[in-house]
């Protein structure tokens, strides 16, 4: 099952039963690793996940004909996610969706050169994950590639596609959050003012909220403790961090 469009946020009229599609998570960082694969989950995908690029190899060679999809972060030690991608095109003719927090285009245009069927610039949101259905293809299937790698086009094409999806979902935050403020009350002075600033979660920022999470640990993990361990960043309000959250579980 494959869809006929390169973006992620359209779906087809007739969307595939997600009971039935196997996707594989692989990511070395567990607590990323348990987010995704959480997120996937909450729209029924049936979920596999592993922490290596070896470890993803050994499992495809095992269960040959099992899995619809896999999805790897880029930067893993011994065998990054671009070598994985490579390795499953040979072996399996399987889909590869590409995530990391690397957002430069050379990043993006090596892992689309290489036949990613999409490219995830983290932190990755729900958005990102809910019509991926459309890069799946029937394991029982042994065409080389799936209609949507055919109808990629390689270069600044598909990076502006990547960039504007990113784009989408930023603005998209910005209104949720703005909304959030609209029907809070309004505190004095500077709370006041931390509460209305925009907050970007930019990648270095975005890894102190993980790292706060280890340490923490996922159950246990509440706004008030996050904070306390990111060492309260100016500008970040619990309300900020809650959403955050929220989205990321």
């Amino acid at each position: 099952m494959a869809g006929n469009k390169h973006t992620s946020n359209q779906s087809s009229k007739a969307e595939p039963t997600f009971e039935a599609i196997q996707v594989m998570v692989v990511d070395d960082d567990v607590i990323c690793l348990s987010i995704v694969a959480g997120m996937l989950k909450t729209f029924k995908y049936q979920v596999v996940t592993v922490k290596s690029a070896e470890d993803a190899l050994g499992t495809l060679r095992s269960r040959s004909h099992f899995f619809h999809l896999i999805i790897t972060d880029v930067h893993m030690p011994v065998m990054d996610g671009f070598e994985l991608q490579n390795q499953v095109r040979e072996e399996f003719n399987l889909p590869v969706v590409l995530m990391s927090a690397d957002d430069n285009e050379s990043s993006m245009l090596r892992g689309l050169e290489g036949g990613a069927a999409f490219y995830i610039v983290k932190p990755v949101s729900y958005y990102d994950v809910k019509d991926l259905w459309q890069y799946a293809v029937s394991p029982r299937k042994s065409k080389l590639a799936t209609p949507i790698q055919r109808a990629l086009k390689v270069g600044a094409g598909s990076v502006a596609m990547v960039q504007e999806e990113k784009q989408k979902r930023r603005e998209s935050k910005k209104k949720a959050q703005a909304k959030v403020n609209e029907d809070n009350e309004i505190e004095k002075g500077e709370a006041t003012m931390l509460k209305k600033s925009k907050v970007v979660w930019t990648s270095a920022l975005y890894n102190e909220f993980l790292e706060a999470i280890r340490k923490i640990g996922l159950e246990r993990a509440v706004p008030k403790r996050i904070l306390e361990h990111m060492n309260e960043p100016v500008g970040l309000t619990r309300e900020n961090v809650a959403s955050h959250l929220q989205e990321a579980l």
